[in-house]
């Protein structure tokens, strides 16, 4: 999901110079039902997906989905990411008169499988650390009589996403269920898929009762994936009052209750970037995940301070995960803090509870 998210700033800018041009995108289930609201898009593809058919059927809708892919007649293909042959293969076969490849590496044996499939390859510089910043370079280089200078330090184009009001809609019948008395509320993603980059249940929990304390309502949110990590935070709280758990959330709706909430606290995972792309701040937690690509481009992150971080191999080797456990309730409570009083501090109509 993150990744999807933060290229959808070149799809801003794309829009900004071809105003008139029809764009599609294609991606993989479900992610095609999260840019179905975008308004600069035409058509989300989703690649075809085998479900247990066997080899010769499954590869037959693959070749009819690439020739009509072709027979679209796409003036310009964009490769985000140039991940393996299989994005290579359908940018090549797109027919398109231009494909631009963009990629990290650049080994011998690549240029020349390259030299065949892309018209233009790039290459971001390496004071580019960031993922968004990358992308913005990107985009630089896809307008018209673009430069080679680098990417702003920030991206003039950040990676969004539209939120209807039938999304908006949808939240308040959640909210209307589980805060029935208008209560302000934050969001904790407390899981990642990934149970080594998850912030210890109990902490979460005493983060939530604070929250309470103040007023605030809580809702865990996650991912089937996530179910064992919210069920440990469940079974932590000594108190479910204001407290609600859900899972599998609609796109939709998770993008509009991102937007009416007071702030969002979450472990490094993909909801994070869709919190952010409706335009709120975040506090991310980080821990064996890479810190300097995806930090965040709205709001602040916590890390401790190893020199193993980030951890390629996502720690599954690591005896006591000290990345995750370094992280202090009272520095993420103190930064949380700050966030309610900036918001209380705020005129109402900008106050991060209420919807624009």
């Amino acid at each position: 999901m993150g990744d999807v998210i933060l290229t959808t700033g070149v799809l801003s800018a794309l829009r900004e110079s071809f105003p008139e041009a029809r764009i599609d995108y294609l991606t993989r289930r479900p992610f095609d039902r999260l840019l179905g609201e975008e308004t600069s898009l035409a058509h989300v593809y989703a690649l075809p997906e085998r479900n247990g058919t066997t080899f010769f059927p499954y590869h037959s809708r693959y070749f009819h989905f690439l020739r009509s892919l072709r027979e679209t007649r796409y003036d310009l293909t964009v490769d985000f990411f140039s991940r393996g042959p299989r994005s290579r293969m359908i940018a090549l076969a797109t027919g398109a008169r231009s494909r631009v490849g963009f990629v990290d590496r650049d080994f011998f044996a690549q240029r020349l499988l390259d030299r065949r499939v892309f018209t233009l390859t790039t290459t971001p510089p390496v004071q580019l650390a960031l993922t968004v910043d990358r992308m913005d370079y990107l985009a630089s280089r896809l307008r018209p009589h673009s430069s080679n200078s680098f990417a702003p330090p920030r991206p003039s184009h950040p990676p969004s996403l539209h939120v209807s009001e039938e999304n908006v809609a949808s939240a308040r019948e959640f909210l209307a269920r589980d805060l029935p008395d208008g209560r302000a509320f934050w969001i904790f993603f407390c899981g990642s898929g990934i149970s080594a980059k998850n912030w210890p249940p109990r902490r979460f929990a005493e983060i939530a009762r604070r929250l309470v304390a103040r007023g605030f309502g809580v809702l865990c949110l996650g991912a089937m994936s996530d179910r064992l990590q919210m069920g440990a935070v469940r079974d932590a709280l000594t108190s479910r009052e204001g407290v609600s758990f859900y899972e599998d959330l609609p796109f939709g709706s998770l993008k509009g209750l991102c937007q009416l909430s007071s702030g969002i606290l979450g472990n490094d995972s993909g909801p994070l970037h869709l919190a952010q792309a409706v335009g709120r701040e975040v506090l991310v937690l980080f821990g064996p995940g890479d810190h300097v690509s995806y930090a965040p481009f709205r709001g602040r992150f916590f890390k401790a301070s190893l020199a193993c971080q980030p951890c390629q191999s996502f720690a599954n080797h690591c005896p006591d995960n000290r990345c995750m456990q370094e992280i202090s309730i009272e520095e993420v409570w103190e930064a949380m803090e700050e966030e309610i009083e900036k918001r209380h501090a705020a005129p109402s109509g900008e106050r991060r509870g209420s919807c624009p």
